[in-house]
């Protein structure tokens, strides 16, 4: 058997050949890239919803002259939530005049004189504010059902100092997004 002997420079440069060749082949792999078609998704909306109140009628709820120990009035009233987003309700009240202490007053939420419908029983001047829960949207509504009474004092002359007093009321429904 005859041996080839190369020489060293030979090895040199057979290797780096070699060294080359697998460089290159790598090098030209690497930046090859791949590229996609872009999707566009479009009409995208957004929109706030509402929170609104209706109420039946006009005017004040109930009204009363010439009052007698003994009287009492009444009056009704819906709010409605019109708007697209539940809201969480309540009433709130200010009164004023000499009689508005001496004034007692009863409201009841959907089911008039059911105990378990109650929402305040009190002085007119007495009411600050209840939470009357989370009306549906889109519709959802409470009837409520408001009675005044004038009672007795105790006595003839304490309910004698009530005659020509007068009382005035405002009651505010409020709601904030549920």
């Amino acid at each position: 058997m005859r041996r080839i002997r190369l020489h060293t420079s030979k090895k040199i440069a057979l290797t780096a050949a070699a060294v080359s060749a697998v460089s290159i082949a790598a090098a030209g792999g690497t930046y090859a890239n791949f590229t996609a078609t872009p999707v566009t998704i479009s009409n995208n909306a957004f929109a706030a919803g509402t929170l609104e109140m209706d109420r039946s009628g006009a005017g004040a709820v109930f009204s009363a002259a010439g009052m007698a120990i003994g009287d009492d009035a009444s009056g009704s009233v819906t709010i409605t939530n019109s708007g697209s987003l539940a809201g969480e309700y309540s009433l709130s009240a200010s009164a004023s005049g000499d009689l508005a202490p001496a004034l007692d007053l009863v409201i009841y939420k959907d089911n008039d004189g059911q105990a378990g419908s109650k929402i305040y029983d009190g002085a007119l001047d007495g009411l600050g504010s209840v939470g009357l829960g989370t009306f549906a949207s889109d519709g959802g509504s409470h009837t409520f059902y408001f009675h005044v009474f004038l009672p007795t004092t105790g006595s003839d002359a304490g309910d004698n100092a009530l005659q020509g007093k007068s009382a005035g009321a405002s009651f505010t429904w409020s709601a904030t997004q549920a």
